[in-house]
């Protein structure tokens, strides 16, 4: 099979056809819209659209009743399809890289199947209280956004998502460390990076479970007091922690 980056997108879809693959990429294609052909490929689990240019996403997607990944990072979407309400299946998310600013993303509140959501850079100011709903995520992807501490913006709901193990925050609007985090016992990747945070609160030693932590700044020795008693801790800012 030739390699994927030299077929064009009608190429590839024959291919997955005609293998009954689980998966097609059909990323850095130029394409403005999915093609219809796709709609045939209703075994499809893992549908990729990386670095397109497409606005929107056909209500017919729904006919693939198999797709449990959804990847449409670095596209031209004004706003989340409206077709994601009805993919209830999906497992993973990818909308990183679109411009979703001052959209609504209520619609990702009823995804209650999704284990991954990345949000990566979509100038995202605000999620929904039902994002809680989520309860079965394990990786929550938030970086290079708008997002602030105000209920308005990242909802208590958030801590009841305890089944994350990663949550990604850095390059927001956060002065504070959400208190809601305190809830999150199984987190073990947690960033707060490249934000305006000067003050930890002591409850971040009741994360337990965390073994890499990164921080605006280096802590101080008050603060590395108390990280340094989390049991698994391995790195704080990309340095491995001293041992105890």
């Amino acid at each position: 099979m030739p390699e994927i980056e030299k077929m064009s997108p009608k190429e590839r879809i024959e291919a997955a056809r005609a293998a009954r693959s689980p998966t097609l990429d059909l990323s850095r294609c130029g394409l403005d819209e999915l093609p219809k052909a796709v709609r045939k490929l209703t075994h499809l689990r893992s549908l990729t659209l990386r670095f397109n240019n497409i606005e929107d996403l056909p209500h017919w997607l729904t006919e693939l009743d198999q797709l449990v990944e959804l990847d449409v990072q670095a596209n031209d979407l004004a706003g989340v399809p409206a077709v994601l309400a009805d993919l209830t299946g999906l497992r993973v998310l990818v909308l990183d890289e679109n411009n979703l600013e001052d959209e609504p993303l209520d619609v990702l509140g009823g995804l209650t199947d999704l284990t991954h959501l990345s949000l990566v850079d979509t100038r995202a100011g605000r999620l929904p209280e039902s994002i809680g709903d989520l309860t079965r995520l394990t990786d929550l992807d938030l970086y290079l956004n708008w997002f602030n501490c105000t209920p308005e913006s990242l909802p208590d709901t958030l801590g009841q998502l305890t089944n994350l193990t990663r949550l990604e925050l850095a390059g927001n609007g956060l002065s504070t460390v959400p208190e809601w985090i305190r809830r999150l016992t199984n987190l073990r990747v947690l960033g707060l990076w490249r934000n305006e945070i000067d003050e930890y609160p002591q409850w971040l030693g009741e994360l337990t479970a965390l073994t890499e932590l990164t921080l605006p700044d280096d802590p101080d020795d008050e603060l590395l007091a108390v990280l340094r008693r989390l049991p698994h801790l391995r790195k704080i800012n990309d340095e491995d922690v001293d041992p105890r």
